[in-house]
């Protein structure tokens, strides 16, 4: 079960389109994330951030049927992404990965109780794209890979939670807690990222 905690500019957002998110009052131990509305070349930015590894998914140009579905959005993307940065070598644990995922995603309640740690981590994310697209890219992206693309920079980047010693990379923390959902089958080997694309695996 996911619990989506919403920062008032993207509640107004999805109140407007109609969604249906149910809201919670409670703390829940399911997945948390905290999602925020920026604004960048006149266009509506989404940022998700997951609460334990920080890591952001970036949506750029949705529509009002967008919002108004977003659950569903956000659950196609974190199946997609989860699927993408895993990079599994065999099917069948790929087939693992996302069913797996999909639990995950099973349900999904909002509320807006925001996470202070969590909101400073998304305005650098914030500061960080506005860097990126008005004078690296210049030019907001297009499609959903770009998209990714452009979120895989920006996780590639050091964050320090208040309880953590050391630094650590968004991108290889969660990656690192999507293989923890897949059990090897059949004696299969599941791969570093780098050890996978560097070689071919018999």
């Amino acid at each position: 079960m996911i619990q989506l905690h919403l920062t008032k500019k993207f509640h107004e957002d999805l109140s407007k389109s109609g969604c249906a998110l149910a809201e919670t009052n409670d703390q829940t131990a399911g997945w948390h994330w905290y999602a925020h509305r920026i604004t960048l070349l006149r266009k509506k930015c989404i940022i998700v951030m997951e609460e334990e590894c920080r890591y952001a998914l970036i949506f750029f140009g949705l529509k009002k049927l967008d919002f108004a579905h977003f659950e569903q959005v956000l659950t196609s993307r974190i199946i997609a992404e989860a699927s993408w940065l895993c990079d599994l070598p065999h099917p069948k644990e790929n087939e693992i990965l996302i069913k797996k995922v999909q639990q995950k995603c099973s349900e999904m309640f909002f509320d807006r109780k925001p996470n202070r740690s969590v909101q400073a981590h998304i305005r650098q994310v914030a500061q960080e794209l506005e860097y990126l697209i008005y004078f690296i890219d210049e030019k907001l992206p297009e499609l959903a890979e770009e998209e990714i693309e452009l979120g895989l920079k920006i996780n590639d980047r050091l964050r320090k939670r208040q309880q953590d010693k050391d630094y650590f990379m968004p991108m290889e923390c969660w990656r690192k807690s999507l293989l923890s959902l897949v059990s090897p089958q059949g004696g299969a080997k599941i791969y570093n990222l780098d050890d996978f694309r560097r070689k071919t695996h018999p």
